[in-house]
């Protein structure tokens, strides 16, 4: 799936939410089973997988995991690698696609799942969800820029892919405490109105 693709989906998801309470689409099971995957493929990818391989490897500076470097920095840490932890680090940029959407959908899902348990999917509150948006854009842009390291140990790429790494920062540390906190003050709003008497006024 293209970021164009991906782009399209989500505007058409948020065309579809046409009902305030209508958040079925993002609670019970679904959200269920959607968090449980998620917890369990990193804590997968980060153990045994590719990046818990990764993190293993003596003297090697995990860029990712940064709030910003240098191309210099990016290089170093590329050059550190043999061949065949080079080959490692191809495959765990493969992988990461995988993590960046199921995180994308997590926290697409506890937005809107707040969103719609509070009333608010219909109103300028629902571009919330562009946020997990941002960090899906920018977490790709800085595999494929760090791809191109691998390839080329330009330190120019290595610089920009700093940036990336910053601007998916910049997306994805906002997005834990308001996915959260949404998704908690819904779940809030969701257990009220079910304990409401139904024809009450109040």
């Amino acid at each position: 799936m293209t970021f164009g693709e991906a782009s399209r989906t989500f505007k058409s998801m948020i065309y579809r939410s046409k009902q305030g309470h209508d958040y079925s689409r993002f609670s019970g099971w679904r959200l269920i089973a959607l968090i449980a995957v998620y917890f369990a493929y990193v804590i997968w990818y980060t153990s045994v997988g590719p990046f818990g391989q990764l993190t293993r490897i003596e003297g090697y500076t995990y860029l990712q995991g940064r709030g910003f470097y240098t191309g210099a920095d990016a290089v170093a840490a590329i050059d550190s690698l043999s061949v065949l932890e080079r080959r490692l680090k191809y495959t765990a940029l493969g992988l990461d696609l995988i993590y960046m959407f199921l995180q994308t959908w997590v926290f697409e899902g506890l937005i809107a799942f707040g969103l719609s348990a509070l009333g608010l999917m219909k109103t300028r509150w629902r571009w919330l969800l562009i946020l997990p948006m941002g960090f899906l854009l920018f977490d790709m842009l800085e595999d494929s820029a760090l791809a191109l390291v691998l390839a080329t140990s330009s330190e120019f790429i290595g610089s920009v892919a700093g940036i990336f790494t910053t601007l998916k920062f910049a997306f994805f540390l906002p997005l834990i405490p308001i996915s959260l906190g949404l998704a908690g003050v819904g779940s809030v709003a969701a257990i009220l109105r079910k304990g409401k008497p139904s024809g009450s006024s109040n």
